[in-house]
């Protein structure tokens, strides 16, 4: 992937121009306990553009700068250092290795006005204390340095986030290898906890089965942390605890995928425990699994990500309606947005480098187009509480979008508005039928845009709920403990 990190570097330099300079800070360690570090991920912007995986380094961009446009800044060898915790690069190393001009990491305040001269603006992400103070200290010296020799330094610091996050929403060739590589591999992880799943065991058992597939199969992490939620907990959307025992007539909730090359798969599938779904179970799937199947379908170039959340909550809403769980018809409950009292999040988001990856989802206020290279899920799914046996709704149609902005820009007064907008309308209270209280489904899986179409990176995953049950009965390759 070396060529790939040169030309988003290239990318960038062609976006700043020679005016302007970019600093992108690496990740740092942070601290577990005592003396234990939490595990270390190098930060996504900073890897997009260098490869480098090592804490505390820093990257500047200076097109066109006489000693080089690309240099690194790294921790220096240190022999006792790497007796405990591992090899470094060193600035030899990374000027070998990562074809950079390299300097020591304590070097960076030092030479950062340097390199900023003659230069107007100065791009940066905020977020890491010791490099923002750097960029103040810069600020402050500018004004007096261009005074007194006519030559600029920066007085404007941009936001660096905006020009990386375009350069991350569409994959090169080599990014999208990595990221169907990662989708392959959490796809047979899926497959393999539908297998070993069975009432009695534990749902850390189950992934425990399904991530050994992972790291056996050559991805040393998760893309996030594995939710694996069985019966009521499927419809606590971030449950993570995962130390419930898979109990007989469960449906098995599994959102979790894994790492290649740091490109990060997305899939959730929902199963049952036992191998059969029951009568409710499978109403409320079918209801999901049709949603979802229309929206990948409705995946091209020129189509929006809100379309594909309309189509998927339509579907839902119409379901929703017919199984009684709505008090009103399928216009009214849109147009109300009674939906999000079972479906309460987006169909999508992109995927790459980060599996709520960057990239905006707006273009001058309106939504983006797909166009060929993006990659993202399609993730529709009902939730139904075990606790609430009736459902109060408000009465009034509004349009989403525009108060979800509203809230977004105007904060708590906005909101208030809103609730006082409920309150006036009116409310109808619904009794939720038993036989469906407690159900969780959600299907995802992650869709590249092709020239002509779509791909369904996750496909192997079945979702025809015929397919899962047979792939239940298929013998594991994992001994069960006690077994």
């Amino acid at each position: 992937m070396a060529d790939s990190f040169q030309q988003h570097r290239q990318d960038l330099a062609a976006e700043i121009g020679s005016d302007g300079i970019a600093l992108i800070p690496g990740g740092v360690e942070t601290i577990r306990n005592y003396d234990v570090s939490h595990e270390f991920r190098q930060d996504s912007d900073f890897f997009h553009l260098t490869g480098f995986t090592e804490p505390e380094a820093a990257a500047v961009i200076v097109p066109g700068h006489p000693d080089g446009d690309y240099h690194l800044f790294v921790r220096p060898r240190d022999r006792e250092q790497e007796i405990w915790n591992g090899h470094r690069h060193g600035v030899d190393g990374a000027r070998e290795h990562f074809q950079a001009v390299a300097h020591e990491v304590a070097e960076l305040e030092k030479l950062l006005p340097q390199l900023a001269a003659g230069r107007s603006v100065l791009y940066h992400r905020s977020g890491s204390p010791a490099h923002d103070r750097m960029v103040e200290k810069l600020s402050e010296k500018a004004r007096d340095y261009t005074t007194r020799t006519g030559l600029p330094m920066p007085l404007t610091v941009a936001d660096v986030r905006p020009l990386l996050s375009e350069q991350r929403l569409r994959k090169a060739p080599s990014e999208l290898e990595s990221l169907r590589a990662a989708c392959e591999l959490t796809a047979m992880g899926h497959r393999e906890a539908i297998r070993f799943a069975r009432p009695d065991l534990f749902e850390y058992q189950v992934q425990a089965a399904m991530e050994y597939v992972w790291r056996e199969g050559g991805s040393s992490r998760n893309g996030y942390p594995s939710i694996v939620a069985s019966g009521p907990n499927a419809c606590i959307l971030h449950y993570v605890e995962n130390d419930r025992r898979l109990e007989d007539g469960d449906l098995v909730l599994i959102d979790a995928a894994c790492e290649v090359d740091y490109f990060s798969a997305d899939v959730t599938r929902t199963f049952p425990a036992n191998g059969k779904f029951t009568g409710p179970q499978m109403a409320i799937y079918e209801v999901v699994a049709s949603a979802h199947r229309k929206a990948v379908h409705a995946s091209r170039p020129g189509a929006t990500l809100r379309e594909l959340h309309d189509i998927a909550t339509r579907e839902v809403t119409t379901g929703l309606c017919e199984l009684g769980l709505l008090p009103r018809d399928a216009e009214d409950s849109m147009a109300m947005h009674h939906y999000r009292e079972y479906f309460m999040h987006g169909t999508s988001h992109w995927l790459g480098l980060d599996v709520h990856d960057a990239g905006s989802y707006r273009v001058e206020g309106k939504p983006r187009t797909l166009e060929t290279g993006m990659c993202f899920t399609v993730e529709p799914g009902i939730y139904i509480d075990p606790e609430r046996e009736e459902i109060e709704l408000s009465l009034l149609e509004y349009d989403y979008y525009e108060w979800s902005d509203r809230i977004l820009l105007e904060g708590p007064a906005a909101r208030a508005e809103l609730d006082e907008a409920k309150k006036e309308a009116g409310t109808v209270r619904h009794p939720v039928p038993q036989e469906f209280r407690g159900i969780g489904v959600r299907i995802e899986d992650d869709i590249y845009i092709s020239p002509d179409g779509h791909e369904n990176l996750t496909a192997q995953v079945p979702v025809d709920p015929v397919e899962i049950e047979a792939l239940w009965e298929e013998a594991s390759w994992l001994p069960r403990a006690g077994a």
